[in-house]
């Protein structure tokens, strides 16, 4: 007899464990993405204080200053993001609002919307 192939049995062992390794996988992977996501958006605050800390008192609206009037980057360009900072004294707290085709990425807790434009 001819044996020049994989039996039934053979593939069927395969694929379960092609399977197995995925579905274990899986999670570990989309949790290090949303871990990595969450560190793109910190990042990104921080550098809103860094600008609005270059910025004159002038550019400030009442005690805040729209993050389209920073003269950031984009976090990219499938992203929306809204987002202001707050200066009292010498505090600065960052407030971001990013939504990707309609639907909520990150908002900062404490986050209202203060009319700025978009970015």
């Amino acid at each position: 007899m001819n044996k020049n192939g994989f039996t039934l049995i053979e593939l069927i062992a395969v694929l379960v464990l092609i399977i197995l390794v995925t579905l274990i996988t899986f999670p570990n992977i989309r949790n290090l993405m949303n871990n990595n996501n969450e560190k793109e958006f910190t990042t990104y605050q921080d550098m809103m204080i860094q600008y609005a800390k270059t910025m004159p008192t002038n550019k400030y609206t009442s005690n805040y200053i729209c993050l389209s009037n920073l003269g950031m980057d984009k976090i990219n360009d499938a992203m929306v993001c809204n987002g202001y900072v707050t200066k009292s004294g010498n505090t600065y707290t960052p407030y971001l609002y990013c939504t990707q085709n309609g639907e909520q990425l990150y908002k900062t807790s404490g986050y209202v919307n203060k009319g700025c434009s978009d970015v």
